[in-house]
């Protein structure tokens, strides 16, 4: 496992005390501000703020990203954004339709200019892109911190009610739509300035247009594939993860019950489990019932 960043010299010594903090020792070489190593794994520090790293710890390694991430390191070569940067906007994204288990949560972020740059210098991208959960907890604090309570808006369903909308709309699309809808219109009820939201195709863009109010139909409403390739996509994305890993704790907490993501053949025997030592009578608390493979499973 490898990586490099890109680091300002003004952030150098902080680096540099932060890895110290994690056991690296430094050695002087030619053209570099330092050589850090810790067990199997090296750090390398050009005068040109150029950080290349490797070594067989994937812990530490996401760590070291981290660090360099808080201080405003970036990638060599960024991905492309979507092309509406710079706008004040509103990005939704959802996590958990995929899932048998847990919630279905759909988050909006309101961007400006300067929490643009802000979320930028924090590495915001993707959720799909960002490995482990509390990687994923940590940066949705540091969102949430960034943006302030008026400018984002987290929408979570609960099994139970999933399965009551479901039964009405009999259309994950049309669900999909009404909890995007309810970010955006919840968002431009705390913030006047916005004529923009964005949200990762998932339909036809009338599933979302037909279910906004008064405030979200004066907006221009945006889908676009790989959605995420907009920061303010990407920064609604990682609230959606962190909420739906935080309610899966919690699930499991409450029932006793290690519940496991997405809808593998593990998630079958998990289910099967489930019914067994808590009674069928409860899936409906912990589960989306529409999936079909739930037939025959019970």
């Amino acid at each position: 496992m490898s990586g490099a960043y890109e680091l300002e010299k003004s952030r150098f010594e902080e680096f540099k005390r932060h890895l110290a903090k994690l056991g690296f020792k430094f050695e002087k070489r030619q053209y570099q501000v330092f050589l850090a190593r810790y067990d199997k794994f090296t750090v390398n520090l050009y005068e040109s703020g150029k950080v290349t790293f490797g070594g067989s710890d994937r812990a530490l390694q996401q760590e070291i990203e981290w660090s360099l991430v808080k201080l405003g390191g970036k990638a060599p070569e960024a991905a492309k954004g979507a092309g509406f940067e710079g706008r004040t906007r509103i990005g939704t994204d959802e996590v958990g339709k995929g899932d048998f288990f847990g919630p279905l949560v759909v988050a909006g972020a309101l961007l400006d200019k300067e929490s643009e740059e802000r979320l930028s210098k924090l590495g915001v991208k993707d959720s799909k892109e960002i490995k482990g959960d509390e990687r994923i907890m940590n940066m949705a604090e540091d969102i949430a911190v960034i943006l302030g309570s008026e400018r984002y808006e987290i929408i979570t369903i609960k099994p139970s009610k999933y399965n009551e909308l479901y039964a009405k709309m009999q259309n994950l699309n049309v669900m999909l739509g009404w909890g995007h809808a309810r970010a955006i219109e919840n968002l431009l009820r705390k913030n006047e300035v916005c004529e923009l939201a964005i949200s990762d195709q998932f339909g036809d863009p009338d599933f979302i247009a037909s279910s906004l109010m008064e405030k979200g139909k004066t907006i221009e409403l945006v889908q676009i594939t790989k959605g995420g390739r907009d920061l303010a996509v990407a920064t609604a994305s990682v609230l959606a993860r962190a909420k739906f890993v935080s309610a899966m704790g919690k699930m499991s907490d409450d029932f006793g019950f290690e519940f496991p993501k997405g809808a593998s053949a593990k998630v079958v025997e998990a289910a099967k489990e489930f019914i067994a030592t808590k009674g069928v009578e409860s899936l409906g608390q912990v589960a989306k019932l529409h999936f079909s493979m739930l037939e025959d499973k019970r």
